[in-house]
């Protein structure tokens, strides 16, 4: 823990981490942990309504809705008496700050220690998601722009070899790998403070693009677009490279596939899935070469070995960037299920890629790679059905099997284009063998009630 610093700086006789090796002073800052920590309420809690929206979801009852959004309400109203940021600890009483000297800062997991930003953006990210889905108000996203905003404000060009950044230094981190790799020899780039402690902003790191992303695929406000065109500005390095590497939230890819969104990094799809490969195979071996004992490993040897990465699929499939970590539910534009076997996902031989993302448009291919077998797709519009279909533009692509002379031989219907009115939260397409089709596809989002519930027990 010593690269967090110390939680606190006003606990007698503690100046400096090695200070704690001293088992008085160690119970010390224990007991005022105990005592400022252990009680009452933290903002990192709002990962919680995760919970009761899910819970909502799959039941309905409208006591779980009531929940989260009085729930966020209260943490918002703590946020805009302080200046547009979250504090991160409340009294029993309703007081910001009651076992904090009255100071918003120095809460569990809140802006002082260890991480910051780090948490404080999820939570806010992942409340301002959940009450917005469930309440289609989208001034419930305000609280995780404010977050945003007031770090890019203190946002400063710096060089990442001269700082002390806890969430991985240059020297060891998988954390930035992309960025670190992108920017080559120079090292300066765009920083941000992550955290706020006695003696103001400090622990300057890059400015980690799944909070901004996740806030821009929820709004599609062109201001949140414009605030990541300003990151990518300053950022002193090329937004389309594509690096293999996995975090722990198996994201950070955030920039080459937000430039194949607007068009400037058309490899996108076959460098990511490449990427990801590498790191199934890769931490497939590791796995097969693990020797450690299981029963002392620390929790990180896990996720080092997790070979299990979504980060590539859900831009490419869903339309959507990697689900907040810590408690994010999945928000995307588009969710499929096999009529076939009534399960969610694609059929087994289809694949799927969304080429474009607008307020109210979004382009996606399908491909039935089966030169033998018809599939049945249900498109649905949003994870939950909470957005609507109004109607399509399709193309219909040739059955083209090339010979050793270049030659093609077209099967099945011949192609062609057309229109539908759809009027609904699912379509159905039938693939015939080895055959494509684009769908341009006109919709609105976040106009109908959420649910877990599958389209065939509708």
């Amino acid at each position: 823990m010593r690269h967090y610093g110390l939680p606190y700086q006003d606990v007698p006789g503690i100046n400096i981490y090695d200070d704690l090796k001293d088992h008085e002073l160690a119970r010390r800052m224990g007991q005022a942990l105990y005592d400022r920590m252990g009680r009452g309420d933290v903002a990192t809690n709002l990962l919680a309504t995760s919970l009761v929206t899910n819970a909502y979801l799959v039941t309905g009852d409208e006591k779980y809705r009531t929940w989260v959004l009085e729930y966020v309400d209260a943490w918002r109203e703590r946020a805009r008496q302080n200046d547009g940021i979250l504090p991160d600890n409340v009294g029993l009483s309703g007081e910001v700050g009651e076992y904090n000297k009255g100071n918003w800062y120095g809460g569990n997991y809140g802006w002082t220690w260890p991480h910051g930003f780090y948490n404080i953006g999820q939570a806010a990210i992942v409340a301002a998601s959940n009450a917005y889905l469930l309440s289609r108000d989208s001034d419930y996203l305000d609280l995780a722009r404010a977050q945003i905003d007031q770090v890019l404000r203190q946002g400063d060009i710096r060089d990442v070899r001269q700082l002390e950044m806890s969430l991985g230094r240059l020297e060891d981190a998988d954390r930035w790998a992309g960025i670190f790799e992108s920017l080559g020899e120079t090292k300066e780039t765009f920083v941000v403070p992550y955290r706020y402690g006695d003696n103001g902003w400090f622990d300057y790191q890059p400015m980690s693009l799944m909070y901004p992303a996740a806030l821009w695929n929820l709004s599609m406000g062109s201001s949140d677009w414009e605030c990541i065109e300003s990151i990518r500005k300053d950022s002193r390095y090329d937004w389309n490279l594509v690096h293999s590497f996995r975090t722990k939230e198996d994201s950070g890819h955030e920039q080459p596939w937000l430039r194949f969104l607007s068009g400037e990094n058309p490899s996108y799809p076959e460098r990511i899935l490449s990427a990801s490969y590498a790191q199934v195979c890769r931490r497939l071996e590791d796995i097969r070469r693990d020797d450690e004992d299981l029963m002392e490993v620390h929790i990180h040897h896990w996720q080092n070995l997790n070979p299990v990465v979504t980060e590539a699929l859900i831009q490419l499939t869903l339309g959507a960037p990697q689900i907040m970590y810590n408690g994010g539910l999945l928000m995307c534009r588009v969710r499929y299920f096999d009529l076939e076997r009534r399960r969610p996902g694609l059929p087994e031989d289809v694949a799927a890629l969304v080429e474009k993302v607008e307020d109210k448009r979004t382009v996606l291919r399908l491909v039935n790679l089966s030169p033998s077998h018809s599939h049945d797709v249900i498109v649905q519009a949003g994870a939950f059905g909470e957005h609507r279909f109004n109607s399509v533009r399709y193309s219909l692509g040739k059955n083209e099997f090339p010979t050793p002379n270049d030659d093609g031989y077209v099967t099945g219907s011949p192609p062609g284009k057309g229109n539908m009115v759809i009027d609904d939260d699912i379509f159905h397409v039938h693939m015939p063998p080895a055959r494509e089709i684009v769908l341009d596809l006109e919709m609105e989002r976040y106009v109908n009630r959420p649910s877990a519930g599958l389209p065939w027990n509708d």
